[in-house]
């Protein structure tokens, strides 16, 4: 019975396989399976795209420090980094409801 705490421990610290996440990709909205942990969504002038973001010196929220949040980068336009499945589809329904419900929560 000792051990038991034991052996949960070292299993927890065993590698586990390599995870990835869905992004939207292309016009249509593809979804496809990233080998990175980010999903971007990019606006330059009246152009929005989004796919996956690069891995190692390829990415794009890495290398400007873009986390769960948008950033303008110059050159580049508005970008937003996001680390969940299928994160990087329109973000104005989740804006929307976030105001509605700190105006509700405040009347």
């Amino acid at each position: 019975m000792h051990y038991l705490p034991i052996i949960l421990f070292s299993f927890l610290l065993l590698p586990r396989g390599a995870t990835s996440i869905e992004c939207y990709s292309g016009s249509q909205l593809q979804v496809i399976n990233c080998p990175s942990m980010s999903c971007i969504k990019q606006t330059l002038g009246l152009d929005t795209v989004r796919y996956c973001d690069g891995t190692g010196v390829s990415s794009i929220c890495q290398t400007y420090r873009i986390v769960e949040t948008c950033d303008t980068i110059p050159n580049l336009g508005y970008i937003c980094c996001c680390g969940g499945d299928l994160c990087n589809s329109s973000m104005a329904p989740t804006l929307f409801l976030s105001i509605f419900v700190a105006i509700y929560m405040f009347f």
